[in-house]
């Protein structure tokens, strides 16, 4: 009698661990076999989602620069895309990769929102700079600028929450 609790795993290689990749992390990302067309598709690469479907049951051959593809359309590295099994859903460290997933994804998104406030930030001083510099040559052609030193006057976005000119919201109930 086999022992249930034995985990049995045949290594995959080649187009076999390709395809079992790309339908695990597909699924893990929730992406439809049509959003990974549509992502290939994207990157050059003429694809349907038969095409996929095709490569996920190992009946359609996969060239390397589509693994290649594949991996960047699922975001993972191909390195590990073409020789590491990842966990299916029946495999008992299949959770600890879902997390291991999303953790990914969080790092991604907040490297995404710091590059953001990064730019904003170099957006921000590049303004007060040339703010600065129109300020001084205006003070030297004898223009009238204000106080020396003072901050200039900032004024809110329209409609703002700090708008004084802003309807009230309550006002249209």
């Amino acid at each position: 009698m086999v022992n249930p609790m034995v985990h049995r795993y045949k290594a995959l290689e080649g187009e076999a661990l390709v395809a079992h990749n790309l339908k695990v992390l597909r699924k893990a990302a929730r992406l439809s076999q049509e959003d990974v067309a549509e992502r290939m598709t994207r990157l050059g690469f003429k694809f349907h989602q038969t095409q996929v479907a095709k490569i996920e049951n190992g009946t359609r051959p996969v060239r390397f620069d589509e693994v290649i593809g594949l991996a960047k359309a699922l975001s993972v590295p191909a390195g590990n895309f073409m020789t590491e099994a990842v966990a299916g859903p029946d495999e008992p460290d299949y959770e600890l990769q879902e997390a291991g997933f999303a953790v990914e994804k969080a790092e991604q998104e907040w490297r995404t929102a710091h590059d953001l406030e990064q730019a904003a930030k170099a957006r921000l001083e590049d303004a007060e700079r040339n703010y600065n510099e129109i300020a001084e040559r205006l003070a030297a052609q004898g223009i009238d600028v204000g106080p020396s030193g003072s901050e200039p006057a900032w004024y809110p976005a329209p409609n703002s929450q700090w708008d004084p000119l802003r309807k009230d919201p309550s006002a249209d109930r």
